[in-house]
């Protein structure tokens, strides 16, 4: 029998199937063959790039590059971006060198829809992401006599590529689990200060070089938003004292803004076990705050002139602790240049912002006082306000060289306290004043300071008003002290043979008698005022300073003046002398009685 004939329709898909085949194997040997061309023109146009748009100071390797043209996509291994020592150690001789160098290295790098066809026809470079895996970046700087200025090389990025690109867009880069070290050889070359960061993520939007967007202001590194990102990081300071501890810190270039959430320097050691690890007396500082952030930062002076410049910075909700053990020896060093603004001047980069806002803080001062066995504290409780023009920068201060500070707290949780300080940020002796007021409160609200500190408990009193204003330096400062008060009385202290504070009644009364006014104004009198006077000494810090003239005034104001006091020490005396002469007649009473009943 005679076969039929197959179906004319198997014929077809047979010869549908056959073209298709014979497709495939066109694209994939065309593929095959222009990633073969490709390969090389991409590798040159890199490497090419790279060194144009760094006037030849960076070169870049890789191990290894892969391109489908069918996808779009390209793959490259091992990158290496790196500075030429011997081109930048040019660049210093002709000082024309930049102060940051940069060095970037990538595990694995991802190029998605990057478009070969515009590269080969048009000269026109166009990815639509970038992710780079596990890159690490250094950023080491050194301080030059020298420095490359901006405006040395006028040309654009557009016009260092433009012989090799019409135009390059880049839609997104990622940057994955960021290994970044920056290294400040600023002070010294042997031993630079490094800070690292690990797990830092970086998002770039929007790369353009084109004819129209190289004079775009608001791109910085032809970049729309530079955003960054760091969560959870923890990290030990150099001397291994304390942990620096935040919960997210993102950024924004676009925004402007830097957000810091849950910042911590937390000491490793509790505060006695903190000073005993030093001979002498060593601060201890607890600091927190849940927000911090900064508004209309200048990104491209923070990168090309170490300028950390914002227009307002917030600090929210603080808790700032200060911890001095007193039964150490001093350090033997003048605490004088450690004043805020001589310090500031003295920070390694350039700082300057308008405005700093403080809301809703915290801030403790205790001591050890050996003496008493105790620690007294001060604090401030709710501590609000702003700075104004904190900057160390010439160019600023040319324009204005105070700062001011306008604060509003409860002195102790209780009185309201208004302040004012002046800073001259210029002076070389760190001129300052400040003026300011505390409303009504009970007088007992300043026992946490004054018993452990000077064993004087206060009984009663009603602070109607006190305000002052003094005017110092480094050396000392002066001022007035107006305090308003009525019905004080205090309670003297002294540590009895276990080393406890106990009552000093008689001598109390004596005090409360002989030396204390009771009341300002007095009966029938006008209110006292004093004027007093305080030399600081090397030991001293700035508030500490500030602390001392008013607390001066304040004695003299209630009648402790030097002469009052030597009056009552001399007053105690003899009433100590007495009580133990009566107490030696008693003892001789009660022999004689004894002796006589024998």
């Amino acid at each position: 029998m005679e076969q039929s004939p197959k179906p004319k329709k198997f014929l077809i898909l047979k010869w549908l199937l056959g073209v298709l085949l014979v497709v495939l194997l066109l694209l994939a040997s065309g593929a095959y063959y222009l990633n073969k061309q490709w390969k090389p023109l991409l590798t040159d146009v890199l490497q090419k790039a790279v060194t144009d748009v760094s006037d030849s100071l960076y070169k870049v390797k890789f191990s290894d590059i892969r391109i489908n043209v069918l996808t779009g996509s390209a793959y490259i291994d091992s990158i290496h971006i790196y500075p030429d020592t011997a081109i930048y150690n040019k660049m210093i001789a002709q000082k024309d060198a930049p102060e940051n160098l940069f060095e970037l290295k990538i595990n694995h790098l991802g190029l998605k829809n990057i478009h070969p066809s515009k590269i080969y026809f048009d000269r026109k470079l166009a990815i639509d992401a970038i992710t780079i895996l596990r890159p690490e970046l250094n950023i080491i700087y050194t301080k030059l006599k020298y420095p490359r200025k901006r405006e040395v090389d006028h040309r654009t990025t557009y016009q260092k590529i433009k012989h090799l690109l019409k135009s390059a867009r880049v839609g997104t880069v990622f940057f994955n689990n960021v290994k970044f070290k920056y290294v400040d050889r600023s002070l010294s070359l042997t031993k630079p200060d490094i800070t690292n960061l690990d797990n830092l993520n970086i998002r770039l939007n929007d790369i353009l070089i084109d004819s129209a967007a190289q004079y775009d202001q608001s791109r910085i590194f032809t970049t729309k938003d530079i955003i960054a990102e760091l969560k959870d990081y923890s990290y030990p300071t150099a001397d291994s004292l304390y942990i620096i501890k935040l919960e997210k810190m993102q950024f924004s270039t676009l925004k402007k803004e830097l957000l810091i959430k849950n910042f911590r320097l937390a000491p490793r050691y509790h505060e006695m076990a903190f000073s005993n690890l030093f001979e002498k007396q060593h601060e201890r500082y607890s600091l927190s705050f849940d927000t911090i952030s900064f508004k209309n930062v200048n990104y491209p002076a923070l990168i090309d002139e170490r300028l950390i410049a914002a227009q307002k910075v917030l600090l929210k909700k603080g808790d700032v602790s200060v911890f001095l053990n007193r039964g150490k020896a001093p350090k033997g060093i003048d605490k004088g240049k450690n004043f805020p603004h001589l310090a500031l001047q003295r920070v390694n980069w350039t700082i300057h912002t308008d405005t700093i806002e403080l809301n809703n803080t915290k801030i403790a001062y205790a001591e050890y006082n050996p003496k008493t066995g105790a620690k007294g504290t001060i604090s401030f409780h709710h501590l609000r306000g702003y700075l104004f023009n904190i900057s160390n920068s010439p160019y600023f201060l040319k324009k204005n060289h105070f700062a001011d500070a306008y604060l509003q707290t409860l002195f102790l949780g209780k009185g309201n306290l208004n302040v004012h300080i002046k800073f001259d940020l210029t002076d070389k002796l760190g001129a300052f004043s400040y003026k300011g007021s505390i409303g009504k409160m009970p007088m007992e609200t300043i026992n946490p300071i004054t018993r452990p500190l000077a064993m004087v408990m206060v009984k009663s009193g009603t602070l109607n008003s006190l305000d002052f204003s003094a005017k110092g330096n480094v050396r000392g400062a002066s001022g007035f002290v107006k305090i308003n008060y009525q019905d004080l009385s205090v309670t003297l202290m002294k540590k009895d043979e276990d080393n406890n504070l106990k009552k000093m009644g008689l001598i109390s009364l004596v005090a409360n008698a002989l030396l204390l006014k009771q009341s300002n104004p007095s009966k029938n009198e006008a209110l006292r005022v004093s004027y007093p006077s305080y030399a600081r000494p090397a030991d001293g810090s700035f508030f500490n300073l500030m602390w001392k003239v008013i607390f001066t005034g304040l004695k003299e104001s209630v009648g402790i003046s030097k002469e009052q006091e030597e009056k009552i020490a001399q007053k105690a005396s003899k009433l100590k002398e007495a009580k133990l002469r009566r107490e030696k007649r008693k003892a001789e009473r009660q022999k004689k009685r004894e002796d006589k009943q024998d």
